[in-house]
Parts: structure tokens; sequence; C-alpha cells
């Protein structure tokens, strides 16, 4: 049997105006069956790359260039927030791995929760605002622990990687990157950003304030609130309402 033949399929064309030029459209086929919100994950990690695309092509033009190389894993060792569709999609993609795979890389995390937990860090990244406050990361980067999707310096599931992730670009010499907070650093100011976006849509669906999540804790965030990795809405609806937040 036709698979489309068993529940409605609606091709969507998606629009993005940035300050630095339209995206082109983008032509999204969803399937109007009950989604759960990690499913958004991949295309909005598509539009992301976009609109990252098209800031950086701005920079060139201006005669920057990004510094960013494999091997400098400098950025990989501070906080990386997620917002709660992120945390749910990563965790999906940690339980597919074959178990040796997972248990190595669970291994890494709780090795960075114990590092957090003698550092008083772990009560501290509590909410929004302290995963956002600079004194808390600059604490959390003198931890000097790796992201647990390190290796060698470069990043193991850069396909994957976060929205945080994917935004962080550095047009200031490479070099400086060895202290970020007391450095001047330069970072490409994105105009949309998408854990923002998604953290919204997520707070509004939830009926919560908005939430960040460190990459850090977030299997037992996702543990704590299994529920809501569950949930699900109508496909098309759901879909849409991210582009509400997202364009």
């Amino acid at each position: 049997m036709n698979q489309d033949a068993q529940y409605e399929i609606q091709e969507i064309t998606i629009k993005i105006e940035t300050p630095d030029g339209e995206l082109p459209p983008a032509k999204v086929r969803i399937p109007n069956v009950p989604t759960r919100l990690s499913s958004l994950i991949p295309p909005m990690q598509q539009l992301c790359n976009g609109i990252v695309g098209l800031t950086i092509r701005r920079e060139q033009a201006l005669g920057s260039s990004i510094t960013c190389r494999a091997g400098c894993g400098t950025c990989c060792r501070q906080i990386v927030p997620l917002s709660a569709p992120e945390a749910f999609f990563l965790w999906d993609y940690l339980n597919s791995l074959p178990s040796e795979r997972q248990d190595q890389i669970r291994s890494r995390f709780a090795m960075i929760r114990e590092a957090m937990e003698a550092s008083g860090l772990t009560s501290k990244l509590s909410d929004l605002e302290s995963v956002k406050n600079q004194e808390i990361a600059w604490e959390y980067f003198q931890l000097g622990v790796p992201c647990p999707f390190l290796e060698e310096e470069s990043c193991s599931i850069h396909l994957y990687r976060p929205f945080a992730c994917r935004e962080y670009n550095v047009i200031s010499p490479a070099d400086l990157c060895a202290d970020p907070f007391n450095n001047p650093i330069q970072k490409l100011r994105i105009p949309k950003n998408m854990t923002t976006a998604t953290a919204m849509l997520a707070a509004k669906l939830f009926e919560v304030p908005p939430m960040l999540i460190p990459m850090s804790l977030f299997l037992d965030w996702v543990a704590e609130n299994e529920p809501l990795k569950h949930r699900t809405w109508p496909g098309v609806w759901l879909f849409n309402l991210m582009l509400d937040y997202a364009t």
C-alpha cells in the first residue's frame, strides 16, 4: 500500500526573510499524523543552516572569515543550551546507537555531572536565567570538561549538533578563543535564533515558562520529564506553529 494513502500529506512552502537576505523557498512534505516535538528538529536544523549560511556570506562579503576549525574544541567546553525539543531529539539519537557506544557516551555525561556536583554547579543551573548567567558560564568553563560528544577535538555528532553550536561562529583570531570570557571574541550575530524559537514553542505547548537545559544535564532532565517527550500534536498544525516562532 502506498504509505501516503494512509494519511494526509501536506506540502508546505517555507519562505524566510532575514536582514541578510531571503532564503530560497523550500518545500517540505508534512504527514498530518500525531507528531512529537523531536520530529521538528531535523527540518529546523536545515532552516538554521540556511540562516547561518546567509550570515556567513554577508561577513565574507565584508572581508571577514570564520576562524572556527576542526580540531579547535574550546567552544565545546562551554555550557550548551538546549530547548526541550532538542533535548528529546538528542535523547532519541543517543538511544539509537549501539549499546556499547551508548555506554561510552553516558559514562562521559556521568563524569561531567560528578565534576559539576563537586563544584556546586549542578544546583546553580536550575532555570533559564541561570543557563544564561555569565558568571555561572565562566565557572563551568573553568572546569575544562569537554562535551561528551567531543572526540579528538572535533564534534562526533556534527550532523545532529544543537542549534547553539550551529550558530556559534567566530570571526576574531582563533587564539583568542582560549579564554572567550576575557578576550574580545567576535561572534556572528545570527538574526533568527532557533534555540529560542523551539524553547518558546515548547513553553506554549506545555504551558510553562520558557526553559533552557544545559546539555551536560539533559539526560537527567529528559528522564525526569519522560511524559512530555511522548506528547503529540497534529503534524501540520505543529509544524506551522513552529514556523510562527522561527520566522
